[in-house]
């Protein structure tokens, strides 16, 4: 797509993701918009080469899980291509309430028979989720480190060669987390 043509979409993507995630915040004490977690998610997929699909797609890889937005919506206004993405990224709903070791193994099952680009999300996600837990601490009790981080790995195993850059950065930020987790 020229850039002419991406540009446009860009924006109306990121519209969407500010409006689905307004009034949300990350935990601790920064509290953060949460929208900075999928312009992050994106910005990291789009330095490791991916798709306008795959960049749009990390943007709203979130919306159907925190708003109203469904991947009928996302399709309509952005493509197929987009909202398979999102759907393939979003978790089922029937393990919100599942203990973290549980759902952080249904997440890794159903990863594994994802497409590339949706691997290349979910790593950049994680990678996100572990940097942020590394920046602010407090986002989580000290007992909650280690169990995310031992989810976010097993979840990140599941996507093992879909982005060798990705899946560096990840490795990085869980030895960070590793070295400064409470």
């Amino acid at each position: 797509m020229s850039r002419e043509g991406l540009v446009p979409r860009l924006l109306d993507v990121v519209t969407l993701a500010v409006r689905a995630h307004h009034g949300q915040v990350r935990k601790g004490a920064l509290a953060e918009p949460y929208v900075l977690h999928p312009i992050e998610v994106a910005r990291m997929v789009t330095e490791a080469g991916a798709d306008d699909d795959t960049i749009l797609a990390a943007l709203l890889h979130d919306v159907v899980e925190d708003s109203d937005t469904t991947t009928d919506d996302i399709a309509r206004d952005f493509g197929r291509a987009v909202a398979e993405l999102v759907a393939e990224v979003t978790d089922d709903p029937t393990i919100e309430g599942l203990p973290r070791p549980e759902r952080k193994a249904r997440q890794a099952q159903h990863i594994a028979r994802a497409s590339r680009p949706a691997k290349q999300i979910k790593i950049a996600d994680q990678t996100s989720n572990i940097e942020d837990l590394t920046r602010m601490p407090d986002a989580a009790p000290p007992e909650g480190h280690e169990s995310y981080r031992q989810g976010a790995i097993r979840v990140v195993d599941a996507c093992r060669g879909a982005c060798p850059p990705l899946e560096a950065r990840f490795d990085a930020a869980i030895e960070a987390h590793r070295k400064a987790a409470p």
